[in-house]
């Protein structure tokens, strides 16, 4: 093998295939740290996601206590008015019983 035959094989193979792995190499690692900030990407959306929900949980778990609380209130108020209601009834009967006694 002549000079000019070793120069042709490395020109047509060992030159591509060095340049080839490097490239690989340096194209891996991009690939890797790409991936890696898709991830955190997708970490920061969900966090905040998370964070948003968290907030609609809280504002709806201080209104449905609201909504206990009234609901309680208006249990109370109900009762009273039953309790009003058969006194009045008590009261209507016996003002009946007046009238029909004269």
């Amino acid at each position: 093998m002549d000079k000019s035959d070793i120069l042709q094989f490395i020109g047509t193979y060992i030159i591509p295939l060095v340049s080839a792995a490097v490239g690989w190499i340096a194209g891996s690692r991009k690939r890797r740290n790409d991936f890696l900030k898709d991830l955190q990407a997708s970490i920061d959306l969900l966090s905040s996601e998370n964070r948003r929900l968290l907030a609609d949980i809280t504002a709806v778990n201080a209104e449905i206590v609201a909504v206990r609380k009234e609901n309680e209130e208006l249990k109370a108020s109900v009762d009273r008015l039953c309790s009003e209601n058969s006194q009045l009834q008590e009261e209507v009967r016996q003002l009946r019983e007046q009238i029909k006694r004269p």
